[in-house]
């Protein structure tokens, strides 16, 4: 999805109601230049977040599973699922989680997961990854995909049926790992074959990587350099932690020589008051080029992840609303943004 310079800038303006909420409620931008800080502030909202959505109902089931990722590595996956599979079968989805590659856990996923499982019947898998700087790159990636490749030799078990939809999701970094395990599997086929992709808000790009036909769309690191949560300062303490290999397709899609026609329907969500804005935007529009059903929605005036952090908003409500309709759309199931909200079941939204 390009836009024309004009419509870049007016992306970047904030919106009134997100102006208001920051003037009414003043916060500080994500400090990842302190990681530790980052990691216990992540880590407190996850609890948080998950607290609020109190007691699991008897439908749902909730578990963890641990494995062992490609180097011995212990690790873990929690799973939600319907307690009693529908008749049709359920899609096995698998979510991962954000913090700049520095931060967050599996936990933070809950929400969207047991929301899945309530609207589609879905087996929901969120993989633990391992965060820098104590692992830089790409231990957030491979771990991703060791986690992705497990639940898919493992859906009988798991009672997901791929057949019925396999989707790889994430949101930031999370985004970014999802594209990554999604071109990595072309590489490395997995049990089954993955049937859509949910990035929301990712991360895809550095200057050095775009095509030179979309350099001149890859203008909001500069334009967003001192955006509201998200901002280039935060970006260069992600560059640093995680040490990537600027040449590596398991850090940069677009890199892998695997044929972007191949990839399966995406679903994109980006932020126009965000520095990673313009990486949503091209990596659609690529795909689109290349053939791929894409679906995407650009919320004007917002800073990354508005509807997570800016809870409350009309425009955050409908964050919420397109992720449930998104995820439909990608499943084949049609849900009306009342319905998605109302299996989302978040407080305060």
């Amino acid at each position: 999805m390009l836009l024309t310079a004009e419509e870049l800038k007016r992306s970047s303006e904030v919106d009134p109601t997100i102006e208001e909420f920051i003037k009414a409620n003043p916060r500080p931008n994500l400090q990842l230049g302190d990681y530790v800080a980052t990691q216990n502030m992540i880590a407190g909202f996850e609890r948080m977040t998950n607290e609020s959505l109190g007691e699991l109902e008897s439908t749902l089931t909730e578990y963890y599973i641990d494995i062992n990722l490609r180097d011995g590595t212990p690790s873990r996956l929690k799973v939600v699922r319907p307690s009693t599979p529908p008749q049709e079968g359920s899609p096995l989805i698998t979510l991962l989680f954000g913090g700049g590659f520095c931060a967050g856990t599996e936990e933070q996923m809950t929400p969207y997961a047991r929301g899945f499982a309530r609207a589609f019947g879905a087996v929901v898998v969120c993989p633990k990854y391992r965060v820098a700087p104590q692992h830089p790159f790409p231990a957030q990636q491979l771990d991703s995909f060791d986690g992705i490749k497990w639940a898919a030799a493992h859906a009988a078990e798991l009672h997901a049926d791929p057949t019925k939809g396999f989707v790889v999701g994430g949101v930031s970094a999370g985004g970014n790992c999802a594209a990554s395990v999604v071109r990595m599997a072309q590489d490395e086929p997995l049990a089954y074959p993955i049937t859509g992709q949910w990035l929301s808000i990712p991360s895809i790009f550095e200057a050095s990587v775009v095509p030179q036909k979309y350099k001149s769309n890859f203008i909001s690191r500069e334009q967003n350099a001192n955006a509201h949560v998200l901002n280039e300062e935060a970006l260069e303490a992600i560059r640093k932690y995680t040490k990537w290999d600027s040449d590596s397709p398991i850090r940069f899609p677009t890199l892998s020589k695997a044929p972007l026609s191949e990839l399966p329907p995406t679903f994109t969500q980006v932020c126009g008051m965000d520095p990673l804005r313009d990486d949503g935007l091209i990596y659609d529009e690529m795909l689109k080029e290349a053939g791929v059903k894409t679906r995407i929605n650009l919320y004007q005036g917002c800073p990354h992840g508005h509807w997570t952090t800016f809870k409350g908003l009309e425009i955050s409500r409908q964050g919420f609303k397109d992720v449930m309709t998104g995820l439909g759309w990608l499943l084949g199931k049609e849900i009306s943004e009342e319905e998605g909200l109302k299996a989302l079941a978040i407080p305060g939204v």
